[in-house]
């Protein structure tokens, strides 16, 4: 559904004659880009000149690849352009990030004619209903204290076994871990299907396997993957909370519309693109102009 409505609106810049420059903004691996390369490829002799532009250097180093851009680390919210140096901005799940602020200035760098096109994260829409449920699984893995109960374990059964420490501390032990990986399989019931759930059914298997073969490890191996494992599944809740963070409500919408009309530009009327089913909103949809000096 994305990559049908980037390559339609790339499509129709060209048929409208064409894209002299391209800015993606908090472009993260390039995806935009990449449907514009193919789009450009395949209907223009004209490839625009490209940049990528995102806060994180890893992110622009990955999405230069496309249309040869030229990479740009830095705030969306504070551009290192010129006024007016673009011709169009794009930007997908992006600028929401940086705040109200970076639709400003993604305005003020649009030059003459040029246009903005944006997809916004949608308070209520498909992504932010998956994003909760993702990060609502996430936490009762960290809820249920399965690392460190797993942690625990792994410093405990070793002594028990060497008659250091009472086996009734290494039974209590044991029912503890029980108890977390019963949690998260709770919740794995009920979970949506999806990479999340992947990676915690993934994860209750291999600490029940790490458990029952504990001997065959060395201690500190076993101590670094927990310890990992523990920082992947903090990452990833990390990442779902932050998208529930930026979902823009209409009201939000409305005050972007208000900062890129102050900057200049004529802002279509505010719609959403569609989940395929019509199962809800995947985006709020901001396309907006600058209009030609007469």
């Amino acid at each position: 559904m994305l990559e049908a409505h980037w390559c339609q609106y790339f499509s129709d810049r060209i048929e409208e004659g064409g894209v002299p420059s391209l800015l993606d903004l908090a472009c993260g691996e390039g995806e935009v880009l990449r449907f514009a390369d193919q789009v450009f490829a395949q209907r223009s002799e004209e490839s625009p000149k490209a940049f990528c532009c995102d806060i994180a250097p890893a992110a622009v180093g990955m999405a230069s690849g496309a249309l040869n851009a030229l990479p740009v680390a830095a705030d969306s919210a504070a551009l290192p352009f010129a006024d007016a140096a673009v011709f169009c901005a794009v930007s997908q799940y992006g600028l929401e990030y940086a705040g109200q602020a970076a639709f400003f200035e993604a305005a003020r760098v649009i030059g003459e004619g040029g246009r903005l096109h944006a997809l916004v994260h949608c308070r209520g829409g498909v992504v932010e209903r998956a994003c909760g449920d993702v990060a609502g699984l996430l936490s009762a893995v960290i809820d249920s204290g399965l690392f460190g109960r797993m942690a625990n374990y792994a410093e405990t059964i070793p002594q028990a076994a060497a008659g250091t420490i009472p086996d009734t501390r290494a039974r209590e032990c044991v029912d503890r871990l029980r108890s977390a990986l019963n949690a998260v399989g709770e919740a794995l019931a009920v979970a949506s299907p999806g990479p999340a759930r992947e990676h915690v059914a993934r994860l209750v298997t291999d600490c029940q396997t790490l458990a029952a073969r504990l001997g065959h490890y060395a201690p500190g191996d076993v101590s670094t993957w927990i310890k990992g494992q523990k920082s992947d599944t903090e990452a990833f809740l990390y990442r779902m909370n932050s998208m529930l963070d930026v979902a823009q409500s209409e009201d939000d919408m409305r005050a972007v519309i208000g900062r890129l009309e102050a900057a200049g530009l004529t802002v279509e009327a505010l719609s959403v693109l569609e989940a395929p089913g019509q199962s809800g909103a995947l985006a709020w949809v901001v396309d907006a102009q600058r209009g030609s000096v007469s």
